[in-house]
């Protein structure tokens, strides 16, 4: 036993031996990683001066396209953008024309408006030819587009003028120079009795000219939401109004007066 004792005193030796002979040179074999580079200092930008606002700052405000003026039911030119305070149209167009119709007061409305009167206008076309025995060249009207309430009354609601969706139509000249004007040409009802008794049985088909206003008053009731004419109130006594403005819960309830 005790030879095996020496025996193994001898190897614990010699393996320590070589262990610690061999330790350098493994130590060298394993890499050893480099330091880490520290990272760079972040460089502070300098705070930006606020810019001045100019015309290339502005937004552009939304449009929509018209699909009358597109398809070449109207004349038209895009308008500038109405913001007056609660009045104001984002789209509105300066009309020129309506179904090839002039219209003398290149009056300001909206592309709904602008589809409707070209509708109008075909009809006071026709109307024109069969009972006038002429070709319609223009229709008189107003601006359109009016910042103010209805009848230009100092208090109430806005009238639908504030929005570019509404129309007055004085009068409709044709080709030859005739003029037909609802101040001087639409039936009248008689003030007194004598003037009942004179006046003919039917004042509304008295003649051409009462004939194609009436009818073109009827056509447009077919067009628009609201019209006015001189039977309404004084207010429109030289005038037709016409309009698309909403009328009832549902927008579907029409004035024709």
């Amino acid at each position: 036993m005790r030879g095996f004792g020496t025996d193994a005193r001898l190897i614990s030796a010699l393996l320590a031996t070589l262990l610690a002979a061999a330790a350098p040179t493994v130590a060298a074999e394993i890499p050893v990683p480099t330091p880490r580079p520290g990272l760079p200092a972040v460089a502070t930008a300098p705070a930006a001066e606020p810019r001045r606002a100019d015309a290339a700052d502005v937004p552009v405000p939304h449009r929509r396209a018209c699909p009358a003026m597109l398809w070449g039911r109207v004349e038209a030119a895009p308008a500038p953008v109405r913001e007056d305070g609660a009045c104001g149209a984002d789209s509105p167009l300066t009309l020129i024309s309506a179904a090839g119709v002039a219209l003398t007061g290149r009056p300001t409305v909206t592309c709904e408006m602008a589809g409707q009167l070209a509708r109008l206008a075909e009809e006071a076309t026709s109307l024109a030819r069969r009972l006038l025995d002429g070709e319609l060249a223009a229709i008189v009207t107003g601006p359109g587009y009016e910042c103010r309430r209805r009848n230009r009354a100092a208090a109430g609601k806005l009238s639908e003028h504030a929005f570019a969706n509404a129309l007055d139509i004085a009068a409709f000249r044709l080709a030859d120079g005739r003029e037909v004007t609802v101040a001087g040409d639409w039936p009248r009802a008689p003030a007194t009795a004598q003037d009942e008794a004179a006046a003919p049985v039917d004042a509304a088909a008295s003649g051409p000219r009462q004939a194609f206003l009436k009818q073109v008053h009827a056509a447009a009731c077919r067009h628009f939401t609201t019209v006015l004419g001189p039977d309404s109130d004084t207010a429109h006594e030289a005038h037709l109004h016409v309009d698309l403005g909403c009328h009832g819960s549902d927008c579907r309830y029409l004035i024709c007066q």
